[in-house]
């Protein structure tokens, strides 16, 4: 059974398990880095959101063997743990007055989303970009949020300068930031390496947000830079190892010559390790205590 049949196949399947009433939809979603999924859309007629349960995992568990009854199963689970118990309130989403209270940024690749960035205020950051979101809901389990396009700036009769500045006052309040030594990160995960670390390697540091999502936009957190480079008394090796967060190594100032090893380890694990929606960007980034300045690697020129 190729891809397309075994999404006619679920959507047979789940139609005949569903409660009347419910709709069901598979729809394709364009994603982080212009990734594209399919996902199934179930809406129960008292609720205004349902989750986008992507189904290409479930294709390749097919692959591997797994009955269809028990994906459908699995399936209708997911469903059932993450719909919302009630409606999301979005009226105040047409009131900026309102909706102004919930706009937060999101750092994600200017040059893997170039599509995207035709449909939506955006700033540039490093190789980078900066856009903009309304934020339902967060919790440890999910977000819900609505992405910010042009055409509500003209809705709104605001700008993209307005949006930057409640966004850098909002989001630091909403998705508080979170730092964790690497080392207790892995033992919460329950993740001991075969082969640890040296005792001599410097300590490695998690920044996100307190919900590990889309929190490698802590970096634009006011002065949070700042602060852990005061707080380790040294300069800062940044590594973004995904949207979702970055780890940071406090490095003394003559380190700043390994900025291409550090760049050459962040492209490697992007290549083996990320899906292509999670990666933020291919360059370890410089932080100068004295200077303030966030840098990168400057492009080889070759003739």
């Amino acid at each position: 059974m190729n891809y397309q049949e075994f999404l006619t196949t679920i959507r047979t399947q789940l139609s005949l398990r569903i409660e009347t009433g419910v709709t069901l939809d598979i729809r394709s979603f364009t994603k982080n880095n212009g990734t594209h999924y399919d996902g199934l859309v179930l809406l129960h007629p008292k609720k205004n959101v349902s989750p986008a349960i992507y189904l290409m995992p479930y294709y390749h568990r097919y692959l591997e063997g797994v009955c269809l009854e028990e994906i459908c199963e699995d399936i209708l689970h997911t469903y059932q743990a993450h719909a919302p118990e009630e409606n999301f309130d979005t009226s105040y989403f047409t009131d900026f007055s309102r909706a102004s209270e919930h706009i937060v940024m999101r750092l994600v690749s200017f040059e893997k989303n170039q599509e995207l960035l035709k449909e939506v205020p955006f700033f540039r950051y490093q190789d980078l970009a900066v856009i903009f979101y309304c934020l339902l809901h967060a919790s440890a389990e999910n977000q819900a949020n609505i992405l910010i396009h042009n055409h509500h700036l003209n809705l709104w009769k605001t700008d993209k300068e307005t949006l930057y500045r409640l966004a850098k006052k909002n989001t630091p309040q909403l998705l508080p930031p979170q730092l964790t030594p690497m080392s207790s990160l892995l033992k919460e995960m329950q993740l001991v390496a075969e082969t640890p670390l040296p005792e001599a390697a410097p300590p490695l540091y998690v920044l996100t947000n307190t919900y590990r999502t889309n929190g490698a936009t802590v970096l634009l957190y006011d002065d949070i830079l700042k602060e852990l480079s005061d707080l380790f008394e040294k300069d800062l090796i940044i590594l973004p190892s995904s949207i979702h967060e970055v780890l940071i190594l406090a490095t003394d100032e003559n380190d700043r010559q390994n900025l291409d090893h550090y760049t050459a380890m962040v492209k490697e694990v992007n290549a083996s390790q990320l899906q292509d929606e999670e990666i933020l960007s291919d360059h370890a980034y410089y932080y100068c205590r004295h200077s303030h300045l966030l840098t990168m690697p400057q492009p080889v020129c070759t003739s």
